[in-house]
């Protein structure tokens, strides 16, 4: 097959932009100005609005629609969810001059849910939210693009002027799209396979995180991971895909067969069909290591297991307010790690265990030898919720333990060795 190469506006870098050309003879103050004026100017005059991919500093993207007006009104749409990706909501906006000039959404707008630290908003994390930003300074522009950074957190966000075809609905079909795509985790085993030009690559979709990773043999693991921008009939990756002759950096017009294990799509004109099946082509043997000691880190499942395509296999949601798994390497001294069940606000309710770091590259979890039991501290969720952590925890400990492959800033899928139809995502 020959190379794959799809030219992308958004996401290299934006080739061609360039700063404001404001004549060298001016006073600094009287060049932001008018940068400030040509900013604005550009921003209201596309007809259609914008569209923007954001990237937060903690990783992932999202996908927006803005349309500004010369009364520093902007109505917005997002993907966040089906609600936000339907009714636009208007707040407002400010250009303002600083170091460079930079675009303020300065009243609460779906951009603030992102870097809202309250996880309720938009099931971000504890005090951090996404680590994203809601004012912007621009970096470069085009006709067409402006590039951006967050002023606070270093975010980065592209925008690109909308077609006439890319109406007030296009957020709502970009979300049903992401929401089609993420029925590949639906097939019956964790990998899938995709032929390029002769050459085999696992990949993974992490339609929660909009991120895309592929895993090859190349005198031994290789991995690429990259976040994606959501369209209406496909992705755009932020890093176009490379090895050898091989580019890949847009995908789209999906067909996805769960009961086949299949999904058609294409790339740059040429068709290819990624395959699911039982084993991978090469692991990672350094993940489970980079999970459990490279970083402090509190990880977070909101799902728990998919089995056989299922996901929450096991009914954890079921639990009367659940919110989160969390799993906490050396939660104790001795050490223990454990798997905390948070619900109903602040109770949590999980069991001990040790985590073992085979050479091989597989990550075992083995009961600690108090059984199937909580911490003492733990509240008990009652019989039908403590059945649910039960069932979990007997899948958590297989004795065939977990390969890890990191699909994005800090997630994890743990796979299970001894039948990859079981796999949980950790974030």
């Amino acid at each position: 097959m020959k190379k794959i190469i799809y030219y992308s506006l958004i996401l290299l870098g934006l080739a061609g932009c360039k700063k404001s050309n404001i004549a060298a003879d001016q006073r600094p103050d009287e060049r932001l100005t008018d940068a400030i004026a040509v900013y604005q100017k550009q921003l209201v005059a596309s007809e259609n609005g914008w569209i923007g991919y954001l990237f937060p500093k903690g990783g992932g993207s999202y996908t927006f629609k803005f349309k500004f007006d010369d009364k520093n009104r902007v109505i917005t749409y997002s993907d966040i969810d089906k609600d936000k990706a339907t009714t636009g909501k208007e707040s407002s906006y400010r250009i303002k001059g600083t170091q460079l000039p930079a675009l303020y959404f300065d009243t609460y707008s779906y951009l603030h849910l992102l870097a809202d630290p309250d996880p309720k908003s938009a099931g971000g994390a504890e005090g951090k939210g996404f680590v994203s930003d809601f004012e912007f300074s621009f970096l470069a522009s085009g006709a067409d693009t402006i590039k951006l950074q967050g002023n606070l957190n270093g975010s980065n966000m592209i925008l690109v002027r909308a077609k006439a075809t890319e109406g007030d609905d296009y957020i709502d079909k970009a979300f049903t799209n992401n929401n089609y795509l993420a029925t590949i985790a639906n097939f019956k085993y964790y990998y899938n396979k995709l032929s390029i030009a002769g050459k085999e690559y696992n990949v993974s979709l992490n339609s929660d995180k909009h991120t895309i990773s592929f895993y090859y043999d190349q005198s031994g693991f290789k991995s690429f991971t990259t976040e994606y921008g959501i369209t209406a009939n496909g992705l755009i990756l932020r890093v176009p895909f490379v090895d050898g002759t091989t580019v890949v950096s847009e995908l789209s017009g999906f067909n996805i067969d769960v009961a086949a294990g299949t999904a058609e799509f294409t790339a740059a004109g040429t068709k290819l069909t990624m395959t699911n099946g039982a084993i991978p082509l090469i692991i990672d043997k350094g993940a489970p290591t980079r999970m459990f000691v490279t970083k402090q880190h509190t990880w977070v499942s909101k799902n728990g297991f998919t089995l056989a395509g299922v996901k929450d296999a096991h009914g954890v949601k079921s639990i009367n307010g659940f919110t989160e798994i969390q799993y906490i390497p050396n939660w104790f001294n001795d050490p223990f790690d454990i798997a905390w069940f948070k619900y109903n606000g602040g109770n949590r309710y999980g069991p001990i265990f040790n985590t073992r770091l085979d050479p091989d590259g597989k990550m075992v979890f083995v009961k600690s030898p108090y059984g199937n039991q909580a911490n003492p501290s733990g509240n008990n969720p009652g019989a039908a919720g403590v059945a649910i952590v039960n069932k979990f925890y007997n899948q958590f400990t297989e004795v065939g333990g977990y390969y890890a492959f990191e699909t994005g800033k800090n997630t994890f899928d743990l796979v299970s060795v001894t039948d990859s139809k079981n796999w949980i995502r950790f974030q």
